[in-house]
């Protein structure tokens, strides 16, 4: 034990569960986390980024978490700088996304009393319950190890939703002798083993079978394993949200997104997949608006697996549920599997549904898909990219493959705008030798615009493609398919994007046409600054050339 500060203790505890970069804003209540900031990132311990707003803090964790497979963590402050995080923090509930916040409240003899204290929330922890998986209150200095011990451990072991450790401002300046907890190594969770042995014996005997690649399978490590069990079945796979390079989209037995509906188009996979007798869903929620709610259909003798056991049966009943990390159960099913002989009996049916599929997206995306194959071909196979909730990302899901796991990101859980940019920052932080492309929209990159200055001061630098068609160009599109294009409230009067970037001395091109794009994206891959590119499109994606 040692002797220290709740503001040290905060800083010590993280640093002790293998934390390396934290991302945050300075305020009058957690000066004294700042303080024993300052001393640890002096000393190489760890990395701080500092952000403008407390919702692009999120997102930058977020993006970090995507990026690496570890928690994100951020560090904000009681009242308006926490509830500036509740948005940002819904989306990465809804896609399941391991962030820590910690942040502060008021004294602890004056939580919840109304007496009136600067920044005085009311019910701070009930604010963020619908937002978060673990929300906890430090009672004393000495147990600020613990409460950030346990939130961590949460994070790694359970549905990985946001967590977030509220600590009274007056607790970080008092010194009391703490224990500081160290990570432990945690076993990740194996399903029941009756269940695994009754979904080998339906995997095995299926006549028509196919695999999906969903978000936890990111989450938990579990590419290779997928891979391996589709192999040795001869299953084709089809990913669905967050799921993109959980196979290589170029393997044999990869049949790319599962996605269709209004936004995504015609999907020819979803007659394959309602057609078949066998379905696993590895890692995968199967959300209503991208499932039931778009009259997918699936096999009824249905395999899920998830983490969390409340997911199954949420919009499909299930023949069987196992719950457990993914990499451990699809590795306990490979086990289980272990004297059948790899089979190549899908690859011919993976080569035909593939071809149909990309018949069916040439059909419907002709010019986008042409844009993102050429896209496609300027960027290195580990590139990671990442969209905002943007026209282009539609199109994008069917169009543009992902040749490796963590390297395609989006929105995908509450849809919300102004996720991109500032998640692109944070998958930068983590990911500084390696390509990171932000694809956004002019509404939605003004959302966090004003971390510009981040990038500028932390050295980080994606590229940033911004599609500027002078609207809301997802809600104008369903204005002109369901309200027979009227209008409205749709339209964007915007800043001059360059100028704006030149403010911050940050360097910025506008094009109109792709040879244009395809030329400044391939400059713009090789600077070391962050890179901003305005992509034109006053009639739409659809009619860029």
């Amino acid at each position: 034990m040692a002797k220290m500060t709740g503001g040290q203790a905060v800083v010590e505890s993280l640093i002790a569960q293998g934390v390396t970069t934290v991302f945050g804003i300075v305020s009058v209540h957690n000066l004294h986390i700042f303080d024993a900031l300052r001393d640890a990132t002096e000393q190489g311990r760890i990395r701080f980024i500092g952000g403008r707003h407390e919702h692009a803090l999120v997102c930058m964790a977020d993006g970090y978490a995507r990026a690496t497979g570890t928690p994100g963590v951020l560090i904000t402050s009681s009242g308006p700088g926490a509830a500036d995080s509740v948005g940002a923090l819904g989306e990465s509930y809804h896609s399941s996304v391991p962030v820590l916040e910690i942040t502060t409240d008021i004294e602890h003899d004056l939580v919840n009393k109304g007496h009136g204290s600067t920044h005085e929330p009311k019910d701070q922890l009930g604010m963020f319950a619908s937002v978060t998986g673990w929300q906890s209150m430090a009672e004393s200095v000495v147990d600020v190890p613990n409460q950030i011990a346990g939130a961590m451990e949460h994070l790694k072991t359970q549905h990985p939703r946001p967590a977030v450790v509220v600590i009274p401002t007056d607790l970080l300046g008092e010194s009391a002798d703490v224990e500081i907890i160290p990570a432990r190594e945690l076993p990740k969770a194996k399903a029941e083993q009756a269940s695994v042995n009754r979904a080998a014996e339906l995997l095995a005997s299926a006549k028509s079978l196919v695999l999906w690649g969903g978000k936890g399978v990111m989450t938990s490590g579990a590419s290779a394993e997928l891979v391996e069990l589709a192999e040795l079945l001869g299953a084709p796979v089809v990913t669905g949200d967050g799921g993109k390079g959980a196979i290589p989209e170029d393997h044999p037995l990869a049949l790319g997104s599962s996605l269709g509906g209004r936004l995504w188009g015609k999907n020819p996979l979803h007659e394959y997949i309602a057609n078949c007798d066998v379905a696993l869903v590895a890692g995968g929620s199967l959300p209503y608006r991208s499932t039931t709610g778009v009259g997918l259909k699936l096999p009824k003798q249905l395999i899920q697996v998830d983490i969390d056991p409340s997911m199954f049966g949420r919009n499909y009943p299930v023949e069987v549920g196992l719950a457990g990390d993914a990499k451990a159960v699809l590795r306990q099913l490979l086990d289980a599997l272990s004297n059948r002989e790899p089979s190549s009996s899908g690859h011919a049916e993976a080569t035909d549904l593939r071809l149909k599929s990309q018949a069916s997206v040439r059909e419907q995306f002709p010019n986008e898909l042409h844009m993102w194959e050429a896209i496609r071909g300027i960027l290195p196979r580990n590139a990671t990219i990442v969209f905002d909730s943007t026209m282009p990302v539609y199109c994008a899901e069917r169009c543009f493959p992902a040749y490796e796991p963590l390297t395609y990101h989006l929105p995908h859980g509450w849809v919300s705008v102004g996720y991109g940019f500032a998640a692109s920052l944070g998958m930068k932080a983590a990911l500084p030798n390696r390509p990171v492309v932000c694809v956004t929209g002019d509404g939605g990159f003004q959302y966090n615009m004003q971390e510009i200055g981040t990038a500028v001061q932390y050295g980080l630098a994606p590229v940033v493609l911004i599609f500027n068609d002078s609207a809301w160009g997802s809600l104008k599109f369903h204005q002109d398919q369901s309200m027979g294009g009227r209008n409205f409230g749709v339209h964007l009067e915007n800043p001059d994007f360059p100028k704006l970037a030149e403010a911050y001395a940050v360097d910025a091109v506008r094009v109109d046409n792709l040879d244009q794009l395809l030329w400044e994206l391939q400059r713009a891959l090789n600077s070391d600054r962050i890179q901003i590119i305005e992509v034109v499109i006053p009639n739409g994606l659809s009619n860029f050339r």
